[in-house]
């Protein structure tokens, strides 16, 4: 009896060291509303991306620690899998949000590996009020995505509010002899490249600062760069950001929308500018922004389209976790044409969104 009372008291130890050695965190976000966009029904969908996540760190010692990320993405309104954009089905990933794992020093920044953000999307969505979520987010440009694959990526620490970030990304079984079939169908494009990524930004006290070029891997050497700036003053925060977008027909491996409906053009170049405001306004925040797009499609006898987007919006905080929402957005497009590239057949669109967010 002595003998099990003292092994149930040395396991009980060891667990005890191991847990105060390593940690595991479960998080997550739970959205849903009404939607109502020009030609559509109401429908119900989110603002804000739902998730679980899993955020674990072990302390190896001396200043390293391991870390790893699992993140799944999904439709809170039906339960369904929300993968994002890439050639892959969403309903092939377990975890279609965050898959990596890494290492962490305190003095010179973490590696992670598999799975990971993309550092352009990730650190310019700052920059617009709607954090490119809903109806009143910032038009996704073309090569536009959330998570990238195969992916390696660097993030140094914070130098009195400098960072610097790079990724390098795998192709689609990039000069193999056993490459698979859509692989050879991207090698026969010239789509097959890998992926590039690096992020340098400034965020103190007032002022922040960004910028980010990434060429995204399987994409026809297709390119984005951007800048955004932003200052704070009192209860508000005025943003500014420009981005232009190189596609020459590919991104992640699947043909662009673009390509559809101009045929005869080699490219397309998008530049586009965001002047937002966010305004802390009661028990919540006002958001405000104002888009143009320009659109240019290369190698063809097409001229140069516009884009113009409004958007306005209030969140309700009922607490630190659960807040209340609503927006609205106005899209005018020079021509249906230019329209049905961003997935909208009329040239003047609008979008009304109201819901519920909870964190966890």
């Amino acid at each position: 009896m002595k003998k099990t009372l003292i092994a149930l008291a040395v396991l009980g130890a060891a667990a005890g060291v191991a847990h105060a050695q390593s940690n595991v965190t479960i998080y997550g976000i739970v959205d849903t509303g009404f939607i109502k966009k020009s030609g559509h029904d109401v429908e119900m969908g989110e603002n804000v991306n739902n998730r679980l996540g899993f955020r674990g760190v072990e302390d190896l010692g001396s200043g390293m620690k391991a870390t790893f990320e699992l993140e799944q993405r999904f439709k809170l309104n039906n339960g369904e899998n929300n993968g994002g954009k890439g050639w892959t089905k969403s309903g092939d990933r377990d975890f279609a949000g965050l898959a990596n794992v890494g290492l962490k020093g305190d003095n010179w920044g973490s590696v992670k590996l598999g799975r990971v953000n993309e550092l352009t999307t990730e650190t310019i969505r700052k920059f617009d009020p709607f954090y490119q979520y809903g109806v009143g987010s910032m038009m996704y440009g073309s090569q536009r995505v959330r998570g990238i694959d195969n992916t390696i990526r660097y993030d140094s620490p914070n130098w009195s509010g400098f960072k610097f970030g790079a990724t390098y990304s795998l192709g689609d079984n990039m000069d193999s002899d056993s490459r698979s079939s859509h692989g050879n169908t991207l090698k026969k494009a010239g789509a097959d490249n890998d992926g590039y990524g690096i992020m340098l930004g400034y965020d103190n006290g007032p002022l922040s600062l960004v910028g980010n070029w990434s060429r995204l891997a399987d994409s026809k050497k297709s390119s984005v760069w951007n800048l955004g700036a932003a200052y704070r003053f009192g209860p508000a925060k005025v943003e500014l950001l420009y981005q232009q977008t190189i596609d020459k027909g590919y991104a992640l491996g699947d043909e662009s929308a673009w390509k559809k409906v101009y045929t005869a053009a080699n490219d397309i170049r998008e530049n586009q500018w965001l002047l937002g405001l966010e305004w802390k306004l009661g028990p919540g925040r006002l958001n405000a922004s104002a888009q143009w797009m320009e659109v240019q499609a290369n190698g063809a006898d097409i001229s140069d389209k516009d884009i113009y987007k409004y958007a306005i919006g209030y969140t309700y905080d009922l607490s630190k976790r659960t807040a209340i929402y609503g927006n609205v957005a106005y899209t005018d497009y020079d021509d249906k044409e230019v329209a049905a590239v961003y997935g909208d057949t009329d040239d003047g669109t609008y979008g009304v969104q109201v819901g519920i967010t909870h964190k966890f």
